[in-house]
């Protein structure tokens, strides 16, 4: 197991909400952990290759977060995402591929649901065909292309390992999940930007840290160049539903409100994690009930 090994884990992105907790969680373990993330050095920018190599020269492995991370964001900024989420990744995969180490740091790329877009059929498995519906989910997309042909081209272990909708932890407060326990704890109306319908598959970022380190631990004791995995709770909650819980739990008087939905939003999207648990172990446990009232007493409100 991986709880048993003295590693040097690179992680890009880590000052975000997955990589905050990923790296408290890995130093817990006795892991040594090297961070790149531009937000608290501005010197370590994914896009400068030759820093990004000289970082990753100890490194056992990678854990690749760092991107453009919502669709939004991505709308706003397209230059930039493209930039960071396609050659930043290249930069990544290069760095490892050239590395001096006897054996290649493995590479573990954070992709999406947003590959899929709007499937004809859910829930999500990772047979799904890949139908990206906006420009974040399309570099998205890129990413996991570069991950599959750098592992057959040269032999360099990677992993695709893709998300829907993460939430917990140190969660940016405009995320939908945080903003709503804010909005019903000052007893305003919470906002949906549809018809209340839109499904997600919300998952807890503790969950989704226990996976990654499911996955590394395969990584390292397997041969298998490439393999991809869907992480999430593989339970359907409605937005209206997410509202609800949330006026419950925090004893509301808020109202629902809605308004029409954003073009580069998903509507529906859930998954089924079965590879996951059967290759991975991977077992969440935190529903989303389970995870509002977490969120709640993070926000020590």
């Amino acid at each position: 197991m991986a709880q048993s090994l003295n590693m040097k884990i690179l992680v890009t992105g880590a000052s975000g909400l997955i990589g905050r907790s990923l790296v408290s969680f890995l130093e817990d373990r006795g892991i040594t952990v090297l961070s790149y993330d531009s937000k608290t050095n501005p010197q370590d920018d994914i896009l400068d290759f030759q820093r990004l190599k000289n970082k990753m020269q100890e490194a056992d492995g990678v854990v690749h977060l760092a991107a453009i991370t919502r669709p939004r964001s991505a709308f706003e900024r397209p230059q930039d995402c493209v930039k960071i989420n396609i050659e930043g990744t290249a930069n990544v995969l290069e760095a490892a591929r050239q590395n001096k180490k006897e054996t290649s740091p493995w590479v573990i790329f954070i992709s999406s649901r947003d590959v899929f877009g709007e499937p004809e059929t859910l829930p999500l498995t990772e047979a799904t065909a890949k139908n990206p519906q906006n420009l974040y989910g399309l570099t998205k997309a890129m990413g996991e292309e570069l991950c599959r042909i750098f592992s057959e081209s040269y032999g360099l272990k990677t992993r695709v390992l893709r998300f829907t909708s993460v939430y917990g932890g140190s969660d940016d407060l405009d995320r939908v999940v945080p903003k709503f326990i804010i909005q019903a704890h000052k007893n305003e109306p919470l906002i949906i930007l549809g018809t209340g319908q839109e499904i997600f598959d919300f998952t807890h970022v503790n969950d989704i840290v226990h996976g990654i380190w499911q996955c590394i631990g395969e990584l390292v004791h397997t041969t298998k160049a490439y393999d991809d995995f869907i992480l999430s709770y593989g339970q359907p909650v409605s937005l209206k539903e997410l509202a609800e819980t949330i006026i419950g739990e925090t004893q509301s008087k808020s109202r629902v409100i809605f308004q029409e939905a954003r073009q580069f939003s998903t509507v529906k999207s859930y998954a089924n994690p079965e590879k996951a648990r059967k290759i991975l172990g991977f077992n969440p446990k935190i529903n989303i009930k389970d995870g509002i009232k977490l969120v709640i007493k993070e926000l020590k409100l």
